[in-house]
């Protein structure tokens, strides 16, 4: 018998997921708890959001409504075609609210290290007046300051 389990939002990284997927009835559970470990262990460290893992399941919720046949018989019918958009248009959210996660995070600035000069072994970037002054040399990157002999720094007007 497949394990499914569920305590609550934030009582494990799979309860979040369920949580956020609204798989949380365990008599009539989507995934099992294997499933979405599994989707936790490929997604978590590539996106770094369960609403991301939450939108992975999603999309397997749709594909398995979409393959299911929609039918009719004594006046009742079935069409699990909506089902299956129904759980599309939940991944869509949960990926709306991936990217929402994402604002006001570290910025990115090309070229600059934040760690630069607190990290033992890591030497301080130098940067030199013409230290690309030569275009036929390419770029240059004189490495530490204290190798360096900086003309123009040391010898103003020079």
């Amino acid at each position: 018998m497949p394990n499914t389990t569920y305590d609550g939002p934030g009582a494990s990284e799979k309860d979040t997921v369920r949580f956020l997927l609204q798989d949380t009835d365990m008599q009539n559970a989507l995934f099992t708890d294997e499933e979405i470990i599994y989707t936790i262990d490929q997604w978590y460290d590539v996106q770094g959001s369960y609403e991301y893992c939450a939108s992975i399941l999603a999309d397997r919720a749709a594909a398995k409504y979409a393959r299911e046949a929609s039918y009719s018989a004594d006046g009742v019918s079935i069409n699990l075609a909506q089902v299956a958009q129904q759980f599309r248009d939940l991944a869509v959210n949960l990926r709306s609210e991936h990217a929402r996660l994402l604002v006001g995070g570290t910025p990115d600035v090309g070229g600059i290290s934040p760690y630069e000069g607190l990290l033992p072994g890591i030497r301080n970037f130098a940067f030199g007046t013409g230290m690309h002054d030569d275009l036929e040399a390419g770029p240059q990157d004189y490495g530490n300051r204290d190798q360096v002999y900086y003309l123009a720094e040391n010898e103003p007007g020079a």
